[in-house]
């Protein structure tokens, strides 16, 4: 089994023989507080306030022909963004930024749907959040 990486318990990427869940678009937003201050007949003076809070944003397929049930995985991703679930990042062995992250949208995209409204293809994209 190759593993890639993990949020939490909630999501488990891996590619093997049996079950291919990785992600692709995967962004990374870092950024700094700055406010302006009017001053009169002069131009505004900036003043850095600190780092802003991470954010990330991927994209995750789920296919069953690639081992994934989509809706229990769809599912499982909806309760931990609904019930404020936060974990580390890993990728790669590697913790992304320095603290837990959660999870604070996730959109859906059902791609195929068999009869009796069985899911076989979707995607989910989710945007996180560092955690303090």
């Amino acid at each position: 089994m190759g593993q890639i990486g993990n949020w939490g318990t909630t999501i488990s990427f891996e590619t093997s023989d049996q079950r291919i869940l990785t992600f692709s678009d995967f962004s990374v937003k870092v950024a700094g507080n700055w406010s302006s201050h009017n001053v009169i007949g002069q131009k505004a003076r900036s003043e850095f306030g600190g780092a802003a809070l991470r954010t990330l944003t991927f994209t995750i397929l789920l296919s069953a022909s690639l081992g994934v049930r989509p809706r229990t995985m769809l599912e499982r991703i909806e309760d931990a963004v609904e019930h404020g679930e936060v974990g580390y990042l890993v990728i790669g062995g590697r913790m992304v930024g320095r603290h837990r992250w959660k999870c604070t949208q996730m959109s859906e995209t059902w791609d195929t749907v068999y009869a009796g409204g069985e899911l076989a293809s979707a995607k989910a994209s989710l945007s996180m959040e560092e955690y303090l």
